[in-house]
């Protein structure tokens, strides 16, 4: 509507603009310029009627040849441009080339009894073309004078905030950040882009500035613990009972620290989208291999797993590895909730309107808080504050459902816990 309104402002001012030079050239002309070139025009066909009665007066009943001379001496003493010919129309005399260019008057003389026409001009150019050249210098000035004007405006509206967006980019450079400003409305579009690409750029420096002191801290508990065991085995005096012991706590630590390294190496590779590597699988075959990677693993630790399917037959477009560790975090993630209480995880996978959703359930308490239920796939957020690892699993499992075209998200479930569900793009598949 505003874009609107200045449009309609800008034609009306220069629809005004016009208006008043017409009107102007109009007045001019009409009250000025039209008079001046009819006096102009009048006075000069006096001028050479004058001379060319005067110039009559000095050849008429004369010799040819003594009107010849009368005329050169006239025209010497005088100036003007002379013509003089014959009643056959041909030049016995003339001082000027072409007088087709010429604003001249024409009269009949006598020379020798004979009819000659005798035309004279005392100027090259119509009368009145000076005051039109005055009214064209006019012009000029007029015109010179809209253009500065719509030249400052545009300025005003243009290159001042194309300025003012450069000057913010340079600052940028140097670590000043840049706001966002009032503007006419595509450049105010413009700055306020560049602001809103500024605060995610810095929103995403400091994701990476956490997830680097996380895994610093991460990293430096367990490395201080295989520093300090380590020293201990130079100790010559040391049993081998606690040499076999401290080198299995140095070994279990160096694992520990390689899994911090590992997920934050998946949490970088799920970013690229081009990395993975698609396969058509049905919803059977990802049932089949869940089961087989958790179900052992998850009886031995106390935790019943149930995995239901009403869509067997149907088939997805995935990265199968990328999809299991998915299927990983969400599960690991569950078991650190169960605090030594019979924990319960189940799988339930359904199809509706081309779409296969998925819903990891548990029993681990689930989440009260509203904001923690919305930042849980944040990377390095984590419900648990005794938590030591980065917290990066369940921002892996968004990276992934993202990268897959599908979308994740969490709610509390009804058997006290908490459910993970995500829902991917099925797709027809015959097999031949």
């Amino acid at each position: 509507m505003k874009n609107i309104k200045t449009k309609t402002l800008t034609l009306l001012m220069v629809i005004i603009l016009l208006g008043i030079n017409s009107g102007l050239l109009f007045s001019y002309y009409n009250f000025y310029l039209s008079d001046k070139i009819v006096l102009d025009l009048t006075n000069a066909k006096n001028q050479n009627y004058e001379s060319l009665y005067n110039i009559s007066k000095k050849i008429n009943d004369k010799s040819l040849n003594d009107a010849v001379d009368e005329i050169i001496l006239y025209t010497n003493k005088h100036g003007g441009y002379v013509s003089l010919k014959d009643g056959n129309g041909t030049i016995i005399y003339s001082n000027k080339g072409d007088f087709t260019k010429l604003f001249s008057s024409t009269i009949i003389v006598y020379i020798d009894d004979l009819e000659y026409e005798l035309t004279y001009s005392r100027i090259s150019i119509l009368p009145g073309m000076k005051l039109i050249k005055n009214f064209i210098v006019y012009e000029i000035i007029l015109v010179s004078t809209f253009v500065i004007i719509v030249f400052f405006i545009s300025s005003k509206k243009l290159i001042d905030p194309i300025e003012t967006i450069t000057k913010d980019i340079s600052d940028y450079k140097y670590g000043k950040r840049p706001f966002k400003r009032k503007m006419p409305k595509k450049m105010q579009k413009i700055q306020n882009t560049f602001v809103d690409m500024v605060d995610k750029l810095e929103i995403e420096k400091d994701y990476q500035n956490q997830i680097i002191a996380s895994i610093s801290h991460d990293i430096k508990t367990p490395l201080t613990s295989v520093i300090g065991y380590a020293d201990r085995l130079k100790n010559k005096d040391l049993s081998d009972d606690k040499k076999i012991n401290y080198v299995n706590k140095i070994y279990n630590k160096a694992l520990l620290m390689k899994g911090i390294l590992e997920e934050f190496d998946d949490y970088q590779s799920c970013n690229i989208k081009e990395t993975l590597k698609y396969e058509i699988i049905s919803i059977k075959k990802i049932c089949d291999s869940i089961s087989k990677d958790f179900e052992e693993e998850l009886k031995d630790k106390n935790v019943s797993f149930k995995m239901t399917s009403s869509c067997d037959n149907k088939y997805i477009n995935v990265d199968v590895v990328k999809l299991r560790r998915v299927f990983s975090n969400i599960i690991t993630n569950s078991v650190t909730h169960f605090k030594n209480k019979p924990g319960v995880i189940c799988v339930n996978i359904s199809y509706k309107s081309g779409r296969i959703k998925f819903e990891v359930l548990d029993n681990g308490g689930g989440i009260s808080n509203e904001e923690d239920m919305k930042r849980i796939f944040e990377p390095l957020y984590t419900t648990d504050p005794s938590r030591k690892i980065s917290g990066l699993g369940l921002s892996i499992c968004k990276q992934i459902i993202s990268s897959h075209g599908g979308r994740i998200y969490a709610q509390n479930n009804s058997i006290g816990g908490l459910s993970i569900i995500f829902i991917l793009p099925s797709i027809a598949f015959n097999k031949i």
